[in-house]
């Protein structure tokens, strides 16, 4: 009975060394990466995903859910994303300084890899100029497929109610002049799409002579500016129809890969 006692201490303790082993490095694993907070659809999320593709840093990806408040106001004190969390310093927000502050540190690899944004007032006016109709594609259809963040009706509805489509503002939008009935109503309503998708199409023409090369928006190398540009661009494959001219394509395509972000084509709506 003492060897069966005995058997069965020496069980239970090396049961408890193992798990204790598993936990151990499951906790280095997991502290050894940095992680970035994320929604899937946020182009803000997406410059800080792409940049960190492109410089090859490996990186623990969380998707919040988008009625999640607890989580982001709990590392940056209110509900914002992407959040940079590298288990040594605060974490901290706001896309482009998470950009700039992994291009300078080493240990993320050689530095300098991104030049400046060069400010071109093309690119905004072009952006400024399909931002209406993109917003009346784009946003009901992030609800419509299967993003993270909208995985369960509470996360959708809060999306809905916090993003107005045209003509609506902000304030009037999340006002009680509308029940969540009729905002669901009016991300359903898709009367105007192949319009708007004709629309976005000219307007898709107008970028590509805009485009330098598949490697990079602005003469020179890969700046700010594809961190910025392709991000948004990333967003438009969400929406079946449009037709991107073959420079803009390219430039989507060798982004996607050489970023490890991939496009939304295969889920287009």
């Amino acid at each position: 009975s003492e060897i069966v006692v005995s058997w069965h201490m020496a069980r239970s303790v090396l049961v408890a060394l193992a798990l204790a082993a598993r936990a151990a490095a499951l906790t280095v694993g997991a502290s050894s990466l940095p992680k970035l907070y994320v929604y899937d659809h946020c182009p803000f999320c997406v410059r800080a995903r792409l940049a960190l593709g492109l410089k090859g840093v490996k990186h623990d990806i969380r998707f919040m859910a988008n009625d999640d408040v607890e989580l982001p106001t709990s590392m940056v004190g209110k509900k914002i994303a992407p959040i940079f969390a590298d288990g040594v310093n605060e974490p901290y927000a706001e896309s482009l300084d998470i950009v700039r502050n992994v291009d300078a540190d080493p240990k993320y690899g050689p530095t300098g890899m991104f030049k400046p944004l060069s400010d071109r007032t093309d690119l905004k006016a072009w952006q400024k100029s399909v931002q209406t109709p993109l917003r009346l594609l784009q946003r009901p259809r992030y609800v419509q497929t299967y993003l993270p963040e909208f995985a369960t009706a509470s996360a959708r509805e809060t999306f809905v109610k916090n993003h107005q489509l045209p003509p609506y503002e902000k304030a009037d939008w999340r006002s009680d002049q509308f029940t969540m009935d009729e905002r669901l109503a009016m991300y359903a309503d898709q009367s105007k799409d192949a319009e708007l998708i004709a629309e976005v199409n000219e307007k898709l023409k107008d970028l590509e002579p805009l485009i330098c090369c598949a490697d990079c928006a602005t003469e020179g190398g890969i700046s700010l500016d594809d961190i910025d540009l392709w991000s948004r661009l990333r967003s438009l494959t969400i929406v079946k129809g449009l037709v991107f001219p073959p420079k803009v394509r390219a430039y989507l395509d060798n982004f996607a890969a050489k970023g490890d972000c991939p496009l939304y084509d295969a889920i287009a709506l």
